[in-house]
């Protein structure tokens, strides 16, 4: 999904793309070798990047908040962001942060889970203190609006729930069962919406891939 977010922008050597919520890397790694961009990430977790710099080597990778971007404005061309957004305390704030560092005519690539049904209410998602993105789910309008309404104007939306089946089969056959492997994952903390079939058990989980651009020319 990444390499079709950059084919579909056109993306060509030497832009200049941040990841935002990159945790170790792979995807910055995976976008300077392959399409040449200028990719750099930034990960509020300190372990994951240092994960990423064994696993990686040096790559431009700095700690900082999806909602207060370490990047001045119009720096970049492109921001990806994948299953990153449905982790953020405040969506908004993020997607504000995101449209300011573009550029003018800049792109969004977005990648995440969302409910393919209405939203829950928050007070029902049965949130905790363990970061989730099932937790944060929200149905395909939610997101479409909060994207526009931030300011982008939006260009593609492709449902690819299909690939979730994959993974799933792919834990499953991995771990025994989807509940080891939350419980792997999270321990006896593990989220109730990791478990009942993400935002608060009221739908099913989708996966999506969301291109939005920034209005004007660069």
């Amino acid at each position: 999904m990444t390499d079709r977010g950059v084919a579909y922008c056109g993306l060509a050597p030497g832009v200049r793309l941040l990841d935002v919520g990159c945790g170790t890397g792979a995807a910055v790694h995976h976008l300077r070798r392959h399409h040449g961009l200028t990719a750099m990430g930034i990960d509020r977790s300190a372990v994951l990047l240092e994960d990423g710099t064994r696993s990686h080597g040096a790559l431009p990778l700095v700690q900082g908040r999806a909602e207060a971007l370490p990047v001045g404005d119009g720096r970049v061309q492109a921001v990806l962001c994948e299953c990153v957004l449905s982790l953020c305390p405040d969506p908004l704030c993020t997607l504000g942060e995101t449209l300011r560092v573009l550029q003018p005519g800049g792109y969004l690539v977005l990648t995440d889970v969302y409910a393919r049904g209405p939203s829950a209410p928050a007070e029902k998602t049965g949130r905790s203190n363990v970061s989730c993105c099932l937790q944060g789910a929200v149905d395909r309008n939610t997101l479409e609006t909060r994207v526009t309404g931030a300011g982008f104007d939006l260009l593609l939306w492709e449902d690819h729930s299909l690939l979730l089946k994959h993974l799933a089969a792919q834990l499953v056959w991995t771990y025994g069962s989807l509940d080891a492997f939350w419980s792997a994952v999270y321990g006896p903390d593990a989220p109730a919406a990791a478990h009942d079939g993400g935002a608060g058990g009221c739908c099913r989980p989708g996966y999506c891939l969301l291109v939005a651009q920034k209005p004007g020319t660069g």
